[in-house]
């Protein structure tokens, strides 16, 4: 198992948003993306299905900076 600290950001009815999510998953059966989805409890097949049940827009994922974890 991995365990990852995924960030999110984007916009909500034109705020910005940023978020910290901490997914794990087993890289041999899963993906990132996949482990995100199912953190969210969604049926969603992408991220982008996910966006738009979450009513995000403009937005992405990306890894955390190791440097952000470290100070």
């Amino acid at each position: 198992m991995i365990e990852e600290k995924i960030v999110i950001e984007g916009t909500i009815q034109g705020l910005k948003f940023f978020k910290t999510v901490p997914v794990k998953y087993d890289p041999g059966k899963e993906s990132v993306e996949e482990a995100l989805l199912s953190f969210y409890n969604s049926g969603a097949h992408t991220f982008e299905e996910l966006a738009i049940e979450q009513r995000w827009q403009e937005c992405y994922w990306t890894y955390t900076d190791p440097m952000d974890l470290t100070g």
